[in-house]
């Protein structure tokens, strides 16, 4: 009772004897054993953490890093552990199922994050009831996941309509994912063609970052003003304009539709959609705490707003494809 920390007065148990207990055991080195325990009380008090990323969010400036920092707090604060699984077996794209086992079975549940994730596994650890809890909201076709995401949405269409606002009667959306774009960024893209299809005299061209000839078809759709999908793309276009003497936001107005955490090369406060990403950790932790303590029932999905930011790098529209 008292390695166990059961001296609370329901059983009296003197000073003297607490202390004889404790010093014997430091003697010989005595510590309980966890795996007793976490068999004699049905759980781990373990949350795990998985990524669909070939690495995993240890780097301060990564788009995860305030997940991982939202998870340790709220999990602290239930009084559980944290478990990542960083484990990849040599490839390149991890996998919850290693040798047809559910890996993530150490921990009581998991919080899951990446892009791209394995549906079919996703699906599995519902059908075995497995209670996991993703960051990002993911569809399933035919299966129901629990997901804590933003409302990009939303925030894309408050961000179209700050360039529709300043003037911008021609704006293009960019991403790197234009044939099969992930949730997110459907969403954002929903939420720009909201407020474009609000106006007859806005023309939207929407183009793949993958494209070599970028400035050309913003010179031909006479595009002042940009809203980019991936974060990632920020720089690049940013560099892009740089090399090819275009001025932020004198020539071109640019919005990022999500949070950059990479050092920009431009000297600038950008105008972009603030997420808040260790509120979503939180939240996802909270929900998995609730369905591992069945207080709620899944599927448990969840959507916290964003903050619009304007920065310096949008202004009134101007015709830099005339100039040559």
């Amino acid at each position: 009772m008292v390695l166990n920390r059961k001296t609370d007065g329901r059983v009296p148990i003197g000073e003297a004897t607490i202390k004889r207990v404790l010093e014997a055991a430091q003697t010989l080195g005595y510590a309980p054993n966890p795996v007793a325990k976490m068999l004699k009380q049905g759980t781990n008090q373990l949350i795990g953490v998985f990524a669909y990323e070939p690495t995993f969010f240890i780097e301060t400036r990564t788009f995860h890093f305030p997940h991982r920092l939202g998870i340790e707090k709220a999990a602290s604060e239930r009084g559980y552990d944290v478990l990542n699984f960083t484990r990849h077996r040599n490839n390149p794209t991890p996998k919850i199922y290693v040798n047809d086992m559910n890996s993530l079975l150490l921990a009581d549940g998991t919080i899951i994050l990446g892009s791209q994730p394995d549906r079919d596994e996703l699906r599995r650890l519902v059908e075995e009831g497995y209670p996991f809890v993703y960051i990002g909201r993911r569809e399933v076709p035919d299966c129901e996941i629990n997901w804590v995401t933003h409302d990009y949405r939303s925030g894309s269409r408050q961000a179209t309509q700050h360039l529709m606002e300043l003037g911008h009667t021609s704006l293009g959306f960019i991403t790197t994912i234009w044939l099969d774009p992930d949730e997110p960024t459907h969403d954002k893209m929903l939420g720009v063609k909201e407020a474009v299809d609000a106006d007859p005299n806005v023309r939207l061209t929407q183009f793949d970052m993958q494209r070599s000839n970028l400035l050309d078809i913003m010179r031909k759709n006479e595009i002042s003003g940009l809203l980019i999908a991936d974060p990632n793309d920020v720089p690049v276009i940013l560099n892009l304009f740089l090399e090819n003497n275009i001025a932020i936001p004198d020539d071109m107005s640019l919005v990022s539709l999500v949070d950059v955490d990479e050092n920009l090369p431009y000297p600038a406060d950008l105008t972009y959609v603030e997420t808040d990403r260790y509120g979503v950790a939180e939240l996802a932790v909270q929900t998995l705490s609730g369905l591992l303590s069945k207080t709620v029932g899944p599927p448990q999905q969840h959507v916290i707003d964003c903050r619009f930011i304007v920065g310096s790098t949008t202004a009134a529209p101007s015709q830099w494809w005339a100039r040559r």
